[in-house]
């Protein structure tokens, strides 16, 4: 027998870091009506939380008992309590007993891990299965779900032992069935316990694998579990000597988990394929004490399984049973962000982001999470599929309603039908601003796309400036800003450009400013074509547009007027023009030499009148 000084060396050696999941585990054990050494049941439970034989570990969700007393049912919550790893906290489920079910076998007892599990009170059921004993049915939740679908209900029976009683074996078995058949076709329900059957033809064993409401599934199929070659599903006795607990060796699969059609269909809350195990068995101790020589239940851990098995040898005279089950998904959903404006008839993509957030510790641990996204406000498009956990995620293109000019307000509707799933509907939603496109125009009052441009030098003049206003007609905040982006002109023409291109015309208009060199220039008159090349702003649907002009270049005589600007002999309007045309820039308006024109060369001109 190990001491209690050993068992708490053996629950450090096999202990390791435990992280929270929503991932259920369930522990089926008969403690025989702790018969056995406390310390070392303590250390077998605490090494279950730590079992990490299908890849993860983590902490028990559910432990049920089998043979518990009133007398002993105390200190069987301080063992649990006891064995609970960091951050696990663990309740008693509704208990029931008398004294008469005592003095038959003891009573089922279940506690659940409160970060994960609860139990709805009101549909705790004692069964009757036959012999003086009851079975019990708790109606279990997984927190952070809504849908009746992440419920279960787990029975756990102690059914009569010995041969010669499989008939009330098979009474026990029909109890728990009729009871889950009256739940109903969809009943997700798990039996546990000791169910002391010998052999899969036998009546009871039938019963739960019968057809109908609340069939059991065995994980292991239907087939004997006798002999040697199955040693590995076996669960009593590890200990081959009998005293105070049952000896015999492992020879017999007392302790069952069988599952209902709806905890097998890899849907929802579901089990999770091979990881069904006697916890400790590595199938290498037939007939013979579970402590004997090496065990191998961790292959590459021999220290740690031989442990675990001399824990096992001490606890009881059966060893756990543990099964994992999958949760449902929990469903996430975001729309990235749009664009702040985009020009009306962009094609933009608003992109929808899905995930499955469970909290679990592998893949198989969570249902997978089919969604459909469905553009229902300023989206168009939907799209379908199968979203992974995070922090990987699925996409979506749905298709921004750019038609109209205005504040767009989207909004895109996420849904999953996925069994028992969280979330199962989620509304995403995103702005941004439509505008029309820019409306290019040398005048303010109308859409004008062509203009000429009167120039008059004298013969061997200098260069003269002229100043062109580019208008964005009609702006408003709804309309997008105007860039002059090129200026095509012939090569090597008279005309250049001066400056930068206006940018980011709105209600004000932009200046093009045009250099005339009339240098080799005949007399007379010369027209220069050019186009300046606009478009919208940077921003998605960018467009472009064209504007023409004409630079009409006279070059002739020297004036002996002053303010006669285009040295036509005379000084009117057409110099007025000119000069208001170059007002604030520079040119052959700027009369009195100063680098600018303005009021002096206005008072000029006026002055010369005539």
């Amino acid at each position: 027998m190990l001491t209690t000084r050993r068992i708490a060396a053996v629950a450090a050696t096999i202990a390791m870091a435990l992280p929270a999941s929503a991932q259920v585990r369930v522990l089926n054990y008969n403690y025989a009506h702790l018969g056995g050494d406390a310390a070392s049941l303590q250390a077998v439970i605490s090494a279950a939380h730590a079992d990490n034989k299908t890849g993860w570990a983590k902490p028990v969700d559910i432990l049920c008992f089998q043979e518990v007393t009133a007398a002993t049912v105390g200190t069987l919550q301080d063992i649990v309590n006891g064995a609970a790893p960091a951050g696990a906290t663990y309740a008693r489920a509704t208990w029931t007993t008398s004294s008469n079910e005592d003095a038959a076998a003891g009573a089922q007892c279940a506690f659940y891990r409160v970060q994960t599990i609860s139990e709805t009170t009101a549909s705790h059921a004692d069964i009757y299965t036959g012999a003086g004993r009851f079975g019990d049915r708790w109606l279990f939740r997984l927190n952070g779900y809504s849908s009746a679908a992440a419920s279960f209900y787990v029975y756990s029976a102690h059914l009569k032992a010995s041969p010669g009683f499989e008939s009330d074996r098979e009474t026990g078995a029909l109890a728990l069935r009729s009871n889950s058949n009256a739940i109903g076709a969809s009943v997700r329900a798990i039996y546990v316990g000791d169910f002391n059957i010998y052999v899969n033809t036998e009546p009871a064993y039938l019963a739960f694998l019968a057809t109908g409401n609340g069939r059991g599934n065995d994980p292991f199929g239907s087939g004997t579990w006798a002999g040697s070659s199955n040693a590995w599903k076996h669960t009593q006795s590890p200990r081959l000597t009998s005293g105070t607990l049952v000896g015999g060796g492992m020879d017999d699969r007392f302790d069952f988990h069988l599952m209902t059609d709806q905890m097998i269909d890899a849907e929802g809350i579901s089990f999770i394929p091979g990881t069904y195990r006697a916890f400790g068995n590595d199938g290498n101790h037939y007939n013979i004490a579970i402590n004997t020589g090496a065990n191998l239940y961790y292959p590459t851990e021999r220290a740690r399984s031989n442990a675990l098995a001399n824990a096992l040898f001490a606890a009881t005279d059966h060893i756990p049973v543990i099964v994992d089950y999958q949760v449902p998904a929990v469903m996430s959903a975001s729309m990235g962000a749009l664009p702040a404006r985009v020009i009306q008839g962009a094609q933009v993509a608003a992109v929808v982001s899905v995930q499955n957030i469970a909290s679990v510790l592998a893949a198989s641990g969570s249902d997978e999470l089919d969604y459909t996204v469905t553009g229902s406000v300023g989206l168009a498009g939907a799209a379908s599929g199968i979203a992974p956990l995070a922090p990987a995620s699925a996409t979506a293109n749905l298709t921004l309603s750019t038609g109209v000019a205005g504040v767009l307000n989207t909004q895109a509707t996420v849904t999953t039908s996925s069994e028992g799933a969280q979330n199962t509907l989620i509304v995403v939603q995103g702005q941004c601003t439509v505008l029309s496109r820019a409306r290019p125009s040398w005048q303010s009052a109308s859409i004008t796309a062509t203009t000429s441009v009167p120039v008059t030098i004298a013969q061997g003049g200098a260069a003269v400036d002229v100043d062109l206003l580019v208008h964005n007609f009609g702006w408003t905040t709804l309309q997008s800003k105007l860039d002059g982006d090129y200026v095509a002109l012939p090569a090597g023409s008279a005309v250049s450009v001066v400056g930068a291109l206006p940018q980011a015309i709105a209600g004000t208009a932009g200046t093009l400013r045009l250099r005339i060199n009339p240098t080799g220039l005949p007399a007379g008159l010369t027209t220069v074509n050019g186009t300046l090349l606009t478009s919208d702003e940077d921003i998605p649907g960018e467009g472009d547009g064209t504007l023409s002009f004409s630079v009409a270049i006279t070059v002739g005589g020297t004036s002996p007027r002053p303010g006669d600007i285009n040295l036509d002999g005379a000084v009117n309007g057409l110099d007025l023009a000119m000069l208001l045309s170059q007002w604030a820039g520079s040119g052959s308006a700027d009369l009195n030499g100063s680098g600018g024109v303005d009021g002096a060369d206005l008072s000029i001109l006026l002055g010369n009148w005539g």
